[in-house]
């Protein structure tokens, strides 16, 4: 049974993430020059001997590889020593396999093939093979959520394609188009376009989720759609679904995300929940140096895998419900949460991904709060009424110090929802509140108010001893002066004294301008403490509401009647 090909830079061109050594890759080829070694011990082609062992049932690997020259090939250790090698001399492309053993690797080890070149080579491919007589039957959906990003869809859309052409693999696509843009004559035996009301990614998902189970799908693959794709990970996740051991049949198969703008650097490989915040696993790793690829195996244990590539069992709709109607953001976190299930991350299986400082929209900061706040009710077995309303604080907080006082509401009114209990989401229609707090968070772009201040585009960090017990300046004076911030990822104490905040999209752009307005900060202060007694009267009951009720939000049939309105 194929378990993956190897692959060679084509999306990207990060040799390393490929192969380490003297070689230059054409064509889906590798030529190596005569005299010098090239390993494969790499993100993409090492071989994940020690999750194949725990996961699956395979024993035995064979490698395959084609190539033409004179070289040695060898199959070794993540620390160097040699499993087995084979020689071959030959003046055109041949095949030649070596199989090697892995019930002796330890957990998280990789094994790696390494050509030793005798005379000038060349690599026309290669793969990964198992024998397994016990094997599942596995009908493969893939579900894209999407809205009007039609270049990046309809090119992953052609991938998906040309992959059913050149595999024998039963896979159905649903393409769940929330913008309803995507011509429906683009669907064929492979791909089902399918227009949605613009329910967000928890609602598409959710439309994928249902497509699915009733084509018959055994497994479904989330994936966003502004993601590059080599579907060779859609190959390495079927055949690691066909051969996984019974015990983990009920798991995740998570991706990792590398960034698109800096290829070789990993976001994310799994991520981590406290009860009240996240961090991602395997954050900035440089997946180019071979250290990197072999700790990578070893990672913690993950909380809950991000929808940018998540595959899972169709029946987890039946056992644990469906996704939370939460329009966007931690909609994912809550899942995972909910279903407590195992997340297999392994080299190889991953996405690239554009940058999340792009995609910033104001209405945001209030899908943050709220689903953090429903997430911790629901799974947090501590109440969280202190962190919760710490976090209310420094949110509202650190909102007004940026001038951006319009968020600041936006936040407090996310507890307030909250407050109201999950029969406010149960009573919403979350596509046309979407569209309600948007408007709520769009600020007039006018520079003009800015007049003859001064603009700096570089403003100095304030000392902490000075900048907080004076809340950001805001007991002096202002001066007349207009700060350049970006939209996230900011350092506040730069906003000292500032009259003006121009902030400024990834781009270097303009977003909007926002002036300092002393009236408007107390107001939004005074909403906070209010929000503080309420929230620290009423909690406990409305925790309890949404324990009750999750069943309710998150069942298949409060779905079915949101699809059919």
């Amino acid at each position: 049974m194929l378990l993956f090909e190897l692959s060679f830079p084509i999306l990207v061109d990060e040799s390393k993430l490929y192969f380490d050594g003297i070689g230059t890759s054409y064509n889906n080829s590798l030529n190596i020059k005569g005299g010098t070694s090239c390993s494969l011990c790499s993100y993409f082609n090492s071989f994940s001997a020690g999750k194949y062992r725990k996961y699956t049932l395979a024993q035995n690997i064979t490698f395959n590889i084609k190539i033409q020259g004179f070289a040695e090939i060898f199959i070794k250790r993540e620390n160097g020593n040699i499993i087995t090698s084979r020689l071959i001399e030959n003046s055109k492309p041949e095949a030649l396999s070596i199989t090697f053993s892995i019930i002796d690797a330890k957990d998280g080890e990789i094994f790696y093939p390494e050509i030793s070149a005798k005379s000038d080579c060349q690599i026309f491919g290669g793969s990964y093979e198992t024998k397994v007589s016990s094997q599942r039957d596995i009908l493969l959906g893939a579900s894209f959520c999407t809205y009007k990003r039609e270049k990046y869809i309809i090119s992953n859309m052609e991938r998906l394609r040309d992959f059913g052409l050149k595999y024998s693999i039963p896979l159905k696509v649903f393409v769940v188009d929330n913008g309803s843009t995507l011509p429906e004559t683009l669907s064929d035996n492979t791909i089902t376009i399918i227009h949605n009301p613009n329910c967000g990614g928890s609602g598409g998902f959710a439309r994928g989720l249902l497509e699915g189970v009733n084509f018959g799908c055994s497994h479904i693959i989330f994936l966003d759609d502004d993601i590059s794709l080599d579907t060779n990970v859609i190959l390495k996740t079927y055949s690691l679904l066909k051969i996984l051991k019974p015990e983990y049949y009920d798991s995740f198969i998570g991706g990792a995300m590398l960034h698109s703008e800096i290829p070789y650097l990993q976001h994310e490989c799994g991520a981590l929940w406290d009860g009240f915040y996240l961090s991602p696993i395997g954050h900035e790793v440089d997946l180019r140096k071979k250290e990197s690829v072999i700790a990578n195996e070893k990672l913690q244990k993950a909380d809950y895998q991000a929808w940018w590539y998540c595959c899972f069992p169709t029946s987890f709709g039946e056992k644990f419900g469906y996704p939370m109607p939460y329009f966007i953001k931690s909609d994912d976190v809550e899942y995972g949460i909910r279903c407590q299930k195992p997340i297999i991350t392994m080299n190889g299986i991953a996405v690239w991904h554009d940058g999340f400082d792009g995609k910033y929209a104001g209405h945001f900061e209030y899908y943050i709060k709220r689903n953090e706040l429903i997430n911790t009710a629901l799974h947090n077995k501590n109440t969280g009424i202190i962190t919760n309303i710490r976090k209310l604080f420094a949110s509202t907080a650190r909102l007004t110090l940026l001038q951006r006082y319009f968020l600041a509401e936006l936040v407090v009114k996310a507890y307030d929802d909250f407050m109201e209990g999950p029969e406010k989401l149960l009573s919403i229609d979350i596509a046309e509140y979407n569209t309600y707090l948007s408007s709520l968070a769009k600020p007039a772009n006018d520079k003009s108010i800015i007049g003859n201040a001064k603009i700096i585009s570089k403003p100095k960090i304030v000392n902490s001893a000075l900048y907080y017990p004076s809340f950001g300046g805001n007991i002096f004076p202002s001066k007349n002066i207009c700060i350049e911030l970006p939209l996230t990822d900011i350092e506040i104490r730069k906003t000292f004294r500032a009259r003006y905040i121009a902030h400024t999209k990834a781009d270097g752009s303009t977003a909007f301008v926002t002036k300092l307005k002393k009236r408007k900060l107390f107001w939004v202060v005074g909403k906070t403490i209010r929000m503080f007694f309420k929230f620290l009267t009423k909690y406990k009951k409305v925790r309890a509401d949404y324990i009750h009720n999750q069943e309710k939000l998150t069942s298949k049939q409060y779905w079915q009647n949101y699809f059919s309105k």
